[in-house]
């Protein structure tokens, strides 16, 4: 079992504002391992918002983008919005290589400030 948010990187940012930066700990094949333990942080933190930054993400692929998915998921039942941000143009170009549907999750550029 993967401890307590290994591999997750959260900072509160602002009001409502959790930011969630992946590093190479991060195992996206195992959602199970993770998913509780992130409910349980931001639910914790009263987060309105999860921002997914994507910019050490070098590639999405299917399984990375279902890691992604799930996350979206956990934040849609926890009434929380997720905003992916920074990512790749190569991260991009390659999920939107697998994508038929747009993403459920919103994107931006960067973590907008207000």
């Amino acid at each position: 079992m993967v401890p307590v948010l290994s591999g997750m990187h959260l900072t509160r940012i602002g009001q409502g504002n959790i930011l969630l930066e992946p590093g190479e700990g991060l195992d996206p094949a195992d959602p199970d391992a993770y998913l509780e333990p992130l409910l349980a942080h931001i639910q914790k933190r009263a987060a309105k918002r999860l921002i997914y930054d994507l910019k050490n993400v070098p590639f999405i692929d299917a399984i990375y983008y279902q890691w992604l998915v799930a996350v979206h998921d956990l934040c849609n039942i926890a009434n929380i919005e997720m905003v992916a941000v920074h990512m790749r143009p190569a991260a991009a170009y390659a999920l939107s290589r697998i994508l038929e549907v747009p993403p459920p999750f919103r994107c931006a550029l960067e973590v907008e400030r207000r």
